[in-house]
């Protein structure tokens, strides 16, 4: 990749991040009007919806790597965990890791909230499960970010 097509790349995954910032404070939002009572049905569905909005999100950007970087994206009915795992891998002479293998950790709930979310109904929702999801979110995308921003800055000097 040369330096102004990555240059390009990483102004449209900025672009990303911003939109995953909306998603993020939308999850506060809601869980700041649910407060301390039960959340109906609705909120939950609404925070799951956001939820799983994220980690597409999230994903995207990650297909989005693979594609451009490792010409390669993981096919077969597990490509989705495939993707993220691969994202702390050093790929030789080709990039450095995208993600800490915290972040890959931080990150596998929200990809199997994603999975659960898209195959089930709302009201089977666990609320105990969806709260510390929606509770972490903004760690969890500060430390994707962080970490992305940073390959980028370990791949452009490679490059």
């Amino acid at each position: 990749m040369k330096k102004n097509e990555i240059t390009i790349f990483r102004i449209e995954i900025e672009s990303d991040f911003s939109d995953l910032e909306v998603i993020v404070r939308e999850i506060q939002e809601v869980l700041k009007e649910i407060g301390s009572s039960s959340p109906t049905h609705r909120e939950k569905a609404a925070l799951g919806s956001f939820l799983h909005s994220f980690y597409n999100g999230i994903e995207n950007i990650l297909k989005r790597l693979a594609e451009e970087i490792d010409n390669n994206v993981p096919i077969g009915e597990q490509w989705h965990r495939a993707l993220l795992r691969r994202m702390e891998l050093e790929v030789a002479k080709v990039r450095p890791l995208v993600l800490r293998s915290e972040t890959v950790e931080a990150l596998e709930p929200y990809l199997g909230f994603r999975h659960f979310f898209r195959h089930s109904y709302t009201f089977e929702i666990d609320w105990q499960k969806l709260e510390a999801l929606a509770r972490n979110i903004d760690i969890v995308f500060q430390a994707f970010r962080s970490d992305v921003e940073s390959f980028f800055g370990r791949f452009v000097m490679r490059s």
